[in-house]
């Protein structure tokens, strides 16, 4: 499993992840992936692209609100701040698939199940935490 999959089943075509870029996602909510650009990693089982699956859920910030919170984190947000510098590290990309609110939470964990069943374990940045 890797973005170019995700983008043929209805994510939108994906965004460079860079610090200011936030004009180009919009407010809408559902789920999103973010995957490095320059290479593949090594999961347990093959390979991809793909660092982290999500959902954004609160009507209003949406897409935009995640893609800022990564980049400027809250002093408490731990994984948040321990994930930052490896976005400032490579280059990568974002994409979202629109979904209603009480669809988005169901959508991200079969894709999280899905990712497992492909590779063995989670997306890398999905497994950072406190």
């Amino acid at each position: 499993m890797n973005s170019k999959d995700l983008v043929k089943r209805g994510f939108s075509e994906p965004v460079d992840f860079v610090e200011g870029g936030e004009e180009t996602v919009p407010r809408k909510i559902g789920i999103y992936i973010i995957f490095r650009k320059d290479k593949e990693i090594d999961y347990g089982m093959g390979k991809s692209d793909i660092v982290k699956i999500g959902k954004c859920v609160e009507e209003g910030k949406g897409f935009r609100g995640k893609y800022q919170q990564q980049f400027n984190p809250g002093p408490t947000d731990t994984k948040n701040l321990r994930i930052r510098p490896m976005f400032k590290s490579s280059p990568h990309a974002f994409a979202w698939l629109e979904l209603p609110k009480e669809q988005a939470k169901a959508a991200e964990k079969r894709l999280l199940n899905e990712f497992v069943r492909f590779h063995g374990q989670y997306p890398a940045f999905n497994t950072i935490s406190k």
